[in-house]
């Protein structure tokens, strides 16, 4: 374990990383720690371009969230750094049972001229899940930072139930505490599977990404989204600019969680694209 940590604070945090730009350009985990339920894998260096690029795989051991755990984490890439946070596969959140409810507080800081890009799988809300997810970004005016939230329901008994609540605060914001994007929504089950277009059916899986950049126009960076999104089956999406200019973001609903995940790999991929020139490598799940 590491000494440090940047600006994180470790209060109450099963997850803290910090990631450093060597001098030869590649980035490494200069400050770790990490508890149950949490595993990291070692880095990955997987692009080529850019490549000090670390690829990290941010792992459970429980097998899934489970009612009255709070878990918070805290990611931060200093000045320089470029990394990938992701996960294994997708994160289950079990039954909450007599009111019971479960939450994550994630904190994320992107130093100038920073890339960070956090991607979890989708979670799975099994029937009767409560959960509350917060996620805080603070970025440097030159600073990238690739966010996706996604989520969509199985009914495990296969007894017509669905999940109770799922509540989403996502904040982006400057060092200063300047506001740059919120984003919130609170919903049941029943409202999970939303229907849009009549006889195309219901839409039971959801997905955000959003892309925080100033290297080019935010519309650029969004018709690159839309294009992506586009080519993909399976989905209700769209995409448009963020507030003051910062960056673009997409909405993704999908008929089932493999056309959201498609979706939202292309999405991705075409922000990597137009943020750094490249097309991201393969990853290895």
């Amino acid at each position: 374990m590491a000494e440090g940590g940047g600006d994180l604070a470790a209060a109450g945090r099963q997850a803290e990383l910090v990631f450093t730009r060597a001098p030869g350009g590649r980035t490494y985990i200069s400050h770790q720690r990490v508890g149950y339920p949490f595993h990291i894998t070692r880095p990955f260096y997987l692009d080529p371009d850019p490549a000090g690029l670390l690829t990290l795989y941010l792992q459970s051991v429980s097998g899934g969230i489970y009612r009255g755990e709070h878990l918070a984490l805290g990611l931060e890439a200093e000045a320089g750094a470029e990394a990938q946070v992701t996960t294994q596969s997708a994160t289950i959140v079990h039954r909450m049972q007599g009111g019971g409810e479960a939450r994550q507080d994630m904190t994320i800081r992107a130093g100038a001229g920073a890339v960070l890009e956090y991607l979890p799988d989708p979670l799975i809300l099994f029937p009767g899940a409560r959960f509350q997810t917060t996620l805080r970004a603070v970025a440097e005016p030159t600073a990238t930072v690739i966010l996706s939230d996604a989520f969509t329901q199985h009914d495990s008994e296969a007894a017509g139930g669905c999940f109770q609540r799922l509540a989403s605060d996502t904040r982006i914001e400057r060092p200063d505490g300047s506001l740059l994007a919120f984003d919130r929504f609170d919903i049941g089950g029943e409202l999970g599977e939303a229907h849009l277009d009549g006889a195309a059916g219901a839409y039971p899986a959801h997905g955000t990404l959003m892309t925080v950049h100033d290297g080019c126009p935010a519309e650029e960076l969004a018709d690159a989204l839309r294009q992506a999104l586009d080519a993909c089956s399976g989905i209700y999406a769209g995409a448009s600019t963020m507030p003051e200019g910062c960056g673009a973001w997409a909405r993704i609903l999908a008929e089932d969680g493999h056309s959201l995940r498609a979706a939202l790999k292309a999405a991705w991929a075409a922000a990597r694209l137009k943020v750094s020139g490249a097309e991201p490598a393969r990853r290895p799940k």
